[in-house]
C-alpha cells in the first residue's frame, strides 16, 4: 500500500495536470483574439525560426557571390533602402534583428474584410503581433508615440476602458484615430474601435478550445506553413452574388457556375511553405455533396499522374501533362463557357474541324484521343538555335472504331501540312515538300527545305498508339511510348520547368535567339539580347520548378515548388 504522503502528491499532481499541459503554441494564442469570420486572414509564423534556418543555409552562403547576388548587394535600390531605414530603426531604439527575432519572430496576424456593396465605408481590418518580448514591443510603441506627438502626426493619446480591460486611442489631427490594446502578450491594432473591443471580448472567452482558425489550417493541410492567407468563403458570397446580378450576358453564366463551386467551398487558403526547397500552393476544401455534378469530377477525388511523364526526357526545358479525354474537355469548356445565342464549343469544333475530318467522323476522333497526353520542349540539335518542341497525345487504336478514327487523324493532320506547304512555297523562292521516313512500324511525315531554319521540320507520325507532333523528326525517333497505366501518387506533377537547362540554353543561345526574335517582329534585337541575358541571370538561383497537384475526398491542392541551386536549410 502506497504511503499517504505519496497518495496526496499524486493527487495534487492529478487535479493540477492543466496547469502543466504544453502552452499553447504563440500562432495560436494570436489566432484564439482573431476574428473567425473576415474574408482574408495572412498568418506569418516562425518567423525567427524561418531566418535563422535561411542564414545559416548553403543558399545564403552561395548566394552573395553569385552574379545575381553582387548584382542585387550592389544596386543603388539595395543602398537607398538600408540607408534609409537606418534612422528609421535609430529613432525606434531598436535593430532589424530586434524586430525580426523579438518582435515579429513569433507570430504575426492581420485580419481583413472588404466594405460590403452596400457599405463603401464598411472596410474592416485587424492586426495582431504575439511577440517573444512584450515589454520590447511596448517600448516602441510609447517611442512611436512620442515621436508622432512631438511632430504633431498625433493629437493625443487617449486610455480607453472595455468590460475592464484598457486599450488607447491614438487621436490625430485631422481623420479617424486609430485604437490598439495589449492581451496576455498580443498586441493588437486597428482604425476600428470595435474591433479593438472585439479583441478583449475574445480574450474573455474559454482558452482551452483550439481556435477555429488553428482547425481550419489544419484541415487545409497548411497549419506548419511558413506563411497562410486564409479565405472564408462566407464572408464573400454577397460580393459574389451581387457580380452575378450585374454582370454581362456573356461573363453571367461563367460567374453562376462559379458561384455554385464557391457555395460548396467550406475554406480556402493561400500558402508559402519553405525548408529545402520553397513551395507556394493553393488548398481548397468543399462539401462534396453541394459541388455541381458535372464538376465534381474535376475538384475532388485522387489524381493520377499521365503516363507521358515516363516518356519526356531529362534534359527537357519545359513539360507539362496531364489525363483528360477531349470529349471531358470539351464537355467541361461548354459547362464554364456556355455560348448564349452562340454556337458552343462542340458545335464550333464541328463547323471548323467537320469539313475536313468528316462530320460522321468526328466524333469517332475526339472520343478516341486521350486520356494521357504532354507537351514538352528540349534543347536544340547541335549547330541549331530553334529549342526542339514535341506534343503527344494517347489515341485509341483498338478495334474497327479505333483504326478509322487514327486514320481519319493522320488524314487530318496531313491536310493541314500540305496547306501549310502551299502556303509557304506561294510566298518563298524556295519551296519546302513533305516527305516521310519509316521508323519501325510508325510512318514519320515531316515537312522539308533549305528556307527553313536549321533545327525545324514540322513533323507527325502515329508510334505505339500515340500521336506525336514534334519540330524534329528525331524526336519522334526517340521517342518511347508508356506501357502500363500510371500508378496513383500523392503529389502528382502536371508541369515541370528546368531552370538550370534554361539559363545554359539563353546563354548559350541569346545573340542567335534575339536576332531570330527580332527578324518575326518581336523587338530590336539589342534590346532582346539584354533581356534574354537578364532572364538568365534571374534563373540564376533555381535549378528545377514543379507543379504538382493533390487531391481527396473533400479537398484539392496545387503546388508550385521551387528547388534552389542550393538548399534553403541545412
Amino acid at each position: 500500500m502506497l504511503p499517504r504522503s505519496t497518495l496526496i502528491v499524486a493527487v495534487l499532481l492529478g487535479l493540477s495536470a492543466p496547469a502543466f499541459a504544453a502552452p499553447p503554441a504563440p500562432r495560436d494564442e494570436a489566432l484564439r483574439l482573431a476574428p473567425d469570420d473576415f474574408a482574408l486572414v495572412v498568418v506569418v509564423q516562425n518567423l525567427r525560426d524561418h531566418l535563422k534556418d535561411m542564414t545559416e543555409s548553403p543558399f545564403a552562403a552561395w548566394f552573395p557571390s553569385s552574379a545575381l547576388g553582387k548584382q542585387f548587394f550592389s544596386s543603388d535600390a539595395f543602398k537607398q533602402f538600408i540607408e534609409s531605414a537606418t534612422p528609421v530603426f535609430g529613432s525606434l531604439g531598436l535593430t532589424p534583428a530586434d524586430l525580426l527575432h523579438d518582435i515579429l519572430g513569433d507570430a504575426v496576424v492581420f485580419a481583413y474584410t472588404p466594405a460590403p456593396p452596400n457599405d463603401p465605408k464598411g472596410e474592416r481590418s485587424v492586426i495582431l503581433v504575439r511577440s517573444r518580448k512584450p515589454d520590447a514591443l511596448a517600448k516602441v510603441i510609447d517611442t512611436l508615440n512620442d515621436i508622432q506627438t512631438k511632430s504633431k502626426e498625433l493629437k493625443a493619446l487617449a486610455e480607453r476602458k472595455h468590460a475592464g480591460a484598457v486599450y488607447f486611442e491614438r487621436q490625430k489631427p485631422d481623420g479617424p484615430s486609430d485604437f490598439y490594446c495589449f492581451r496576455d502578450g498580443v498586441f493588437a491594432f486597428s482604425q476600428s474601435e470595435a474591433d479593438i473591443t472585439a479583441v478583449i471580448d475574445r480574450d474573455k472567452l474559454a482558452k482551452d478550445k483550439s481556435p477555429v482558425l488553428v482547425e481550419r489550417m489544419t484541415k487545409l493541410g497548411v497549419a506548419d506553413a511558413a506563411a497562410v492567407v486564409l479565405v472564408h468563403p462566407r464572408s464573400l458570397d454577397a460580393e459574389l452574388a451581387a457580380k452575378v446580378k450585374t454582370a454581362k450576358p456573356d461573363e453571367k453564366a461563367f460567374l453562376a457556375k462559379f458561384a455554385e463551386v464557391w457555395a460548396a467551398t467550406d475554406a480556402a487558403a493561400l500558402y508559402l511553405s519553405v525548408s529545402k526547397d520553397a513551395e507556394l500552393g493553393v488548398s481548397l476544401h468543399f462539401a462534396p455533396d453541394k459541388l455541381p455534378a458535372d464538376l465534381k469530377t474535376w475538384l475532388v477525388g485522387a489524381r493520377l499522374p499521365s503516363a507521358l511523364w515516363g516518356s519526356v526526357p531529362d534534359n527537357a526545358l519545359f513539360a507539362v501533362a496531364g489525363r483528360v479525354k477531349a470529349n471531358d474537355l470539351i464537355d467541361v469548356l461548354t459547362t464554364l463557357v456556355p455560348m448564349e445565342g452562340k454556337p458552343g464549343v462542340r458545335e464550333t469544333l464541328e463547323q471548323t474541324l467537320g469539313p475536313i475530318v468528316g462530320k460522321d467522323k468526328l466524333p469517332l476522333v475526339m472520343d478516341a484521343l486521350g486520356p494521357d497526353w504532354a507537351l514538352w520542349m528540349m534543347p536544340p540539335a547541335k549547330g541549331a538555335t530553334v529549342p526542339v518542341v514535341v506534343a503527344a497525345v494517347k489515341v485509341q487504336t483498338d478495334g474497327p472504331k479505333g483504326a478509322e478514327a487514327s486514320k481519319s487523324l493522320l488524314q487530318t493532320l496531313e491536310y493541314g501540312f500540305q496547306v501549310a506547304r502551299i502556303a509557304y512555297n506561294a510566298k518563298h523562292k524556295d519551296q519546302i515538300e513533305l516527305k516521310e521516313e519509316k521508323d519501325g512500324d510508325a510512318v514519320i511525315k515531316s515537312l522539308t527545305g533549305d528556307g527553313l531554319p536549321l533545327g525545324l521540320r514540322p513533323c507527325f507520325a502515329l508510334k505505339g498508339g500515340y500521336l506525336v507532333v514534334s519540330t524534329s523528326p528525331d524526336a519522334i525517333k526517340s521517342f518511347k511510348a508508356p506501357t502500363g497505366e500510371p500508378k496513383p501518387g500523392d503529389d502528382v506533377p502536371l508541369a515541370r520547368f528546368n531552370a538550370v537547362g534554361a539559363r545554359d540554353y539563353l546563354t548559350a543561345n541569346a545573340g542567335e535567339l534575339a536576332k531570330l526574335l527580332a527578324g518575326v517582329g518581336a523587338g530590336d534585337e539589342n534590346a532582346l539580347a539584354e533581356q534574354l541575358g537578364m532572364l538568365a541571370l534571374v534563373l540564376e538561383p533555381v535549378e528545377k520548378v514543379e507543379l504538382l497537384t493533390r487531391g481527396d475526398a473533400t479537398g484539392l491542392k496545387l503546388m508550385l515548388r521551387v528547388k534552389t541551386v542550393k538548399p534553403l536549410k541545412k
